[in-house]
């Protein structure tokens, strides 16, 4: 996830493939502007504060921003969903590249692209060197982890976060098709997710379900 800061930003209204001139709303302000991209899923924010407005701003309709980078170069946004309109502007959107055309509001994001969702532990990958193969082979990936889904999306996409990993081979980033299961730290129910991609094999390791895109 990469951060951004612009100055002297406007916001104007955008209207999807009709060409009318709009007066900006907001301007003068400073923004944080936040992209990331996961497995498919494109992600784009922006938070403004020390702004004028100088038109109403509505939750749900959508915008595209002017501003200036650290260089003085000018850079326009993505048009975005508006969430929030006070006390802070927020924008945000996410879509995905499985499914184009299709776009979603997000919630702005300044961390993680990912929710922690459960904790988990005893994390085992499971594998057949065939698909037709009788003989299962189990690898200890891990100790300790959680649950996770993407913070945006449409739909989300569920994974496996894994602390200090420990991956055999074929269990690094860009292997696909694989199966992880783990036991929840708090309930000791077992859970297991199939069809997943290594998306970060470094600590800590992440992996996400094929599925979602």
């Amino acid at each position: 996830m990469s951060v951004q800061s612009l100055t002297d930003v406007e916001l104007f209204p955008y209207y999807a493939d009709i060409p009318l001139e709009v007066p900006h709303c907001l301007t003068g302000g400073e923004a944080e502007y936040v992209r990331g991209t996961v497995n498919g899923l494109v992600y784009e924010g922006l938070k403004v504060s020390n702004s004028i407005s100088c038109g109403e701003l509505q939750t749900g309709a959508t915008y595209v921003a002017l501003g200036r980078d650290a260089r003085g170069m000018q850079v326009q946004t993505h048009w975005m969903y508006c969430t929030q309109t006070a006390p802070i502007p927020t924008l945000a959107i996410s879509h995905n590249h499985g499914t184009p055309g299709v776009f979603a509001p997000a919630p702005h994001l300044d961390r993680s692209m990912f929710v922690t969702l459960e904790p988990l532990g005893e994390i085992i990958g499971v594998s057949s060197y065939l698909p037709s193969h009788l003989d299962v082979f189990e690898f200890k990936l891990g100790t300790s982890g959680d649950l996770i889904s993407t913070a945006f999306g449409a739909p989300h996409i569920m994974g496996i976060r894994i602390k200090d990993p420990f991956l055999p081979p074929h269990f690094l980033t860009g292997a696909r098709r694989l199966t992880i299961t783990a036991r929840s730290t708090r309930t000791g129910q077992s859970i297991g997710l199939q069809d997943l991609i290594c998306v970060q094999s470094s600590d800590p390791a992440v992996f996400l379900q094929e599925g979602g895109m």
